[in-house]
């Protein structure tokens, strides 16, 4: 019987504790109270609040009673107004049962640290740029690109609440008397039967101070529809408002005027300098293996550097940590699987996904009695490794490999090997020429994270980053009777190996500061041409032509914070420091950023920013789309870096049923960009590549307007851009402004995507372009290689260019759909997706051309034609299971 009782008491003490200290509900000082007015007495207000409630206070006789009271309003919680009635006179409340007791604070009241990490309940992946915050008090936080937390808070009884994008908000009331960790575990709205969307004071897009930065959900991404049923990161960013492709089906980015090598692209911290497979048709990052899409197109926080234009941060799933899953699929153009699970449950996990085409399968069997044969392929392989070594200490490993490459094998022909005896034949075989194009990328990452006491996270990043391409030809010829081999191998690329340290400091929810510094040390190859030459009667021949390998270190530091001025202002302020060095030159800058905003209510602020950024390295094209000859160059004591300024103004309102407004104006300047000279080019042997550049000025501007619905069984967005963006350079057009290459006055995008039940979804998008500007020839005139009034046989002609860009292409638009059918399994789930690309067959330029043709009476007529790349609707399937 007596340990019956000690077990009966020990429950009764649990069950009190559980209803003081983790009860929402059944906390009285959280119960809603509607009051008769907003002026009073502080006596008559805790009276009011005794009959409508049936709460007993009990205070002490030191507290300061008001003869009349104003509160801000009639409607809230019992802890709202007592705070607004003790403002003069702070106090504690503490509450037993239906009792709150009213203490004032002797001495300064207390405050301690509550962190931890945020991540979805089932796989434990983090959450990122998640919400945490005190809605009674609008103290607030987010998590980082780890999931991490901190918050400062006052002592005492309060609601803690924790919110995601397509995730159910989990709200938790603590009595904080010391510094606590707890860890939140969102349920996703997927796993839900029906979600409540309730409005509160969340430290939301609104309240940020971030100006041209957009989180794209994971899931919407996945359900664009694209070329082939690949689904393709780039290209639904590219849907966004103030960045645009290079042209029809192409994964460039031109953001606010800026070209593609001006977007600084990191996958898990890690530069990225070639996001193309297949020309640029197919970006290399396989959303089977992302977690975290962010966009900054201005307004940028001090901790990013080195590009103009945009920054794209791409966080690679962890991998469970609760059991293994998979997800295998099958299209036209490629197949890709993904497996991710727990190495040790809890404590270690990995995720590992691979994808590849299999278009030289299916034209190996086409051309299998042929000759000459080709072929094309490319994939790409993630993995990532991560370990809990403590509360304090996590460990990650990364690994990134993707290759394209295109082969011809032509011009059969018959080798004889040495001189046949009489009566007997000589020794041949069969040899082929081949040749081969195609690049590569390679990016290894590791990095530590470590919490320093409650307040401060680290993390160290050690990370290699290879980007190649290459042409390789073998060529077979027989002279003076002797047979020999010729191989010439090009190649250039850029090869990093990095250094970064980075800190968040949380020291009060008014202040996250963050710091760190970065030392990379480049290895540019502008072009290596080695040619081997075996002759059979003589000995191999090596030699090696084209420049020599460049190494530039590069230093970076930066200094942020983010922190609040008063209830309605907030202000992002920080500075970025770079360090970059030439043959002889030091080349340095100090880029102040600005961002503020100010809060006119829960649902609405208006926001500036100003940013300033320079590029030490630059990518010379050779085409408008990217190709195997395009080189990374870094600036030199020739050559200046590319300096940009970039002011925005923007407001932010998020209105009912999930839906937000975003509408922001630019003004940016560029300076010392690049460009080749009109009487230079690629392949003008004649001068060294500095030499054929020439450097102008440009200013882009524009307004942008996004309406976003990120949740619920219709979701998508809307995006418009009304800009114009110019270039000046001294050395062309005459020195006459011209319109920038990707100049587009108005550009729409419309994407939707709506759950029409479980099993069923239909997406689709709508896009429509100013047509981009082009560079034509007014005249066609005949030039004579000599001085005669004859024309010779050979004729010449010449072509007039008034204007460069002076002409624009037809206006683009197109629309793209996609339904897909779903079904759970006993394995999991399969999901086949159908769609159509160009539905209504749109025939959209991809370049223009002039033709001449001969009429019937000996005259020629030029025409200017157009080509178009996808004419006609082209549809696509796949089928995808998960396990």
């Amino acid at each position: 019987m007596p340990r019956l009782n000690k077990i009966f008491r020990n429950l009764i003490v649990l069950l009190f504790l559980m209803m003081a200290n983790h009860t929402k509900g059944q906390n009285v000082l959280y119960d809603f109270v509607e009051l008769e007015s907003k002026t009073s007495s502080t006596e008559a207000f805790l009276k009011e609040i005794e009959d409508q409630k049936g709460i007993i206070f009990s205070f002490s006789n030191k507290l300061c009673f008001e003869d009349e009271v104003t509160l801000s309003k009639q409607s809230a919680s019992v802890r709202e107004i007592l705070n607004e009635l003790f403002i003069n006179c702070p106090s504690n409340f503490l509450v037993r049962g239906n009792k709150i007791i009213i203490e004032p604070y002797t001495g300064i009241p207390g405050k301690y640290v509550v962190r931890g990490f945020i991540r979805d309940s089932k796989s434990k992946e983090s959450l990122i740029q998640a919400n945490v915050y005190d809605p009674e008090q609008l103290l607030g936080t987010v998590s980082n690109n780890f999931g991490f937390y901190s918050i400062s808070l006052p002592s005492g009884f309060l609601q803690l609440s924790c919110s995601y994008v397509g995730y159910e908000s989990q709200d938790i009331i603590i009595n904080l008397q010391s510094d606590t960790v707890i860890h939140f575990n969102l349920k996703s709205s997927a796993d839900l039967a029906e979600v409540a969307v309730v409005r509160s004071k969340v430290p939301n897009k609104v309240k940020s101070t971030r100006t041209g930065t957009i989180d794209v959900p994971i899931e919407q991404i996945k359900n664009v529809p694209v070329f082939l049923g690949e689904v393709d990161i780039v290209k639904s960013i590219q849907l966004l408002p103030g960045i645009q492709s290079g042209g029809e089906g192409l994964s460039e980015l031109y953001v606010r005027g800026g070209g593609p090598d001006q977007n600084l692209v990191l996958m898990d911290d890690v530069p990225v300098y070639n996001v193309g497979h297949l020309l640029g048709f197919f970006s290399i990052f396989n959303a089977d293996a992302v977690n975290h899409v962010s966009v900054v197109k201005g307004g940028f926080p001090a901790r990013y550097g080195g590009r103009l234009s945009s920054v794209v941060d791409i966080r690679m799933y962890d991998g469970n940590r609760e059991k293994h899953k998979g997800v295998a699929s099958i299209g036209i153009l490629s197949s890709r699987i993904a497996f991710e699970g727990p190495i040790s449950k809890d404590k270690s996990s990995f995720s590992m996904s691979f994808r590849r085409t299999y278009l030289d399968l299916f034209t190996s069997l086409l051309q299998f009695d042929e000759v000459d044969k080709s072929r094309f392929y490319f994939y790409d392989f993630n993995s990532k490794f991560n370990f809990r070594l403590s509360d304090n200490d996590r460990l990650f490993f990364s690994a990134y490999a993707g290759k394209d490459q295109y082969g011809l094998q032509y011009n059969e022909q018959v080798v004889e090997i040495g001189q046949a005896d009489v009566g007997t034949q000589a020794q041949s075989f069969k040899t082929f020429d081949e040749s081969e194009v195609g690049w590569k990328n390679y990016v290894f990452s590791s990095r530590w994270n470590h919490i320093f006491g409650n307040k401060m996270f680290s993390n160290l990043t050690l990370s290699y980053s290879d980007y190649r391409f290459f042409i390789q030809q073998k060529l077979n010829y027989q002279t003076d009777g002797a047979w020999s081999v010729g191989n010439q191998n090009y190649y250039s690329g850029i090869r990093d190996y990095s250094a970064k340290i980075d800190f968040d400091y949380l020291p009060s929810p008014n202040h996250y500061l963050r710091f760190g510094a970065n030392l990379t040390a480049h290895s540019f190859y502008p072009g290596i041409d080695v040619l081997f030459q075996e002759i059979s009667s003589g000995e191999p021949i090596d030699t090696t032509f084209g420049g020599n390998k460049l190494y530039r270190p590069e230093l970076r530091m930066y200094l942020e914070d983010d922190f609040n001025l008063s209830d309605k202002i907030k202000v992002n302020i920080g500075g970025h420091f770079s360090l970059f060095q030439t043959e002889s030159k030091h080349y340095w800058s100090a880029e102040p950023r600005l961002s503020a905003r100010f809060l006119v209510d829960d649902n609405l602020s208006f926001k500036a920013a100003y940013s300033h950024m320079t590029q030490y390295m630059h990518l010379l094209r050779t085409a408008s789309v990217a190709m195997p000859t395009d080189l990374w160059l870094p600036v030199s004591d020739a050559i200046k870096p590319m300096r940009a300024q970039q002011a925005a103004l923007g407001i932010e309102y998020e209105f009912a049923n999930g839906f937000s407004l975003s509408l922001e104006g630019y003004y940016k300047i560029f300076k010392d960009i690049l460009s080749y000279k009109e009487s230079a080019g690629y392949f003008d042997f004649s001068s060294n590549w500095e030499d054929k550049l020439t450097s102008g000025n440009g200013v882009s501007q524009g307004i942008e307007i996004l309406l976003h619905k990120k949740t619920g069984d219709l979701s998508g967005w809307m995006g418009y851009t009304y800009s114009k963006s110019v270039n000046q350079f001294d050395e062309l057009n005459n020195g006459n402004e011209f319109p920038a290459d990707f100049d587009r006055t108005h550009d729409l995008s419309i994407y939707a995507l709506y759950k029409i039940s479980n099993r069923v979804d239909l997406s689709g998008t709508w896009t429509f372009g100013t047509g981009n500007p082009i560079t034509l020839p007014e005249t066609k005139y005949y030039a004579p290689d000599l001085p005669t009034a004859e024309k010779p046989f050979n004729s010449n002609y010449n072509q007039f260019i008034s204007e460069r860009n002076g002409y624009r292409m037809p206006n683009f638009h197109r629309l793209d759909v996609g339904v897909n059918f779903k079904k759970e399994t006993n394995y999991g789930s399969r999901m086949w997706s159908f769609g159509v690309m160009n539905t209504y067959g749109r025939q959209n330029p991809f370049f223009l051309y002039f033709s001449d043709t001969e009429t019937e009476t000996g005259e020629v007529q030029r025409s200017l034609k157009q080509f178009s790349l996808f004419p006609f609707p082209i549809p696509y399937a796949r089928f995808t299971i998960r396990f």
